[in-house]
């Protein structure tokens, strides 16, 4: 009898052992979510999209920026035909908040930005698609809004993303998500 009870409790404390040493605590699921940036391009159409990096107060596309737009057009052209390529380029600010007054210098270095762009995928990268700028050193005016352009629809899409943090959201602005110094080229296809 001592022995079946000794036996039964060996059993006991080993299961208890046994439990004890399989169980692990539950993991949270590894999940990260998408960035503004690309949940933003995926509202507007696409989910190719790069992000060029200027230097603070230049146009000018460095050779690692020039090989991120050449890449972008080359993986491009494997998926389809390419309608037209948006580029969304900003100054060395966020994108103004609404009612803020944009110097011209701010607006002027944008439009550059977005030329040099324009500018390298036509005569360097040699497409035949589309090219359409966008400002973002500006806000839509009241007629884009009126007439809910693609203007209108491709800042505002970013804005509420916060893949286009306002220069009032100076805390947003330190984030990952920031723009300012930048410009995003998204595909658009046929």
């Amino acid at each position: 009898m001592l022995h079946n009870r000794t036996l039964l409790s060996i059993l006991a404390c080993s299961s208890v052992l046994a439990v004890g040493c399989a169980y692990q605590p539950a993991k949270e699921a590894s999940h990260t979510s998408p960035s503004p940036t690309a949940v933003a391009a995926a509202e507007v159409g696409t989910s190719h999209y790069a992000v060029i990096n200027f230097r603070p107060g230049t146009k000018d596309l460095s050779r690692e920026e020039q090989s991120k737009i050449r890449e972008l057009a080359a993986v491009a052209e494997r998926q389809g035909k390419v309608a037209e390529f948006k580029v969304l380029a900003w100054s060395d600010k966020e994108y103004p908040a609404e009612g803020a007054k944009v110097a011209s210098a701010d607006s002027k270095l944008a439009d550059d930005r977005a030329n040099a762009i324009e500018n390298f995928l036509e005569k360097d990268v040699n497409t035949s698609a589309d090219v359409d700028t966008h400002n973002m050193a500006k806000r839509p005016n009241i007629l884009s809004e009126m007439v809910k352009s693609d203007d209108y629809e491709v800042k505002t899409t970013f804005e509420a993303t916060g893949a286009a943090p306002t220069t009032k959201q100076t805390l947003k602005s330190l984030l990952p998500g920031a723009k300012a110094s930048k410009a995003i080229i998204l595909v658009r296809y046929q």
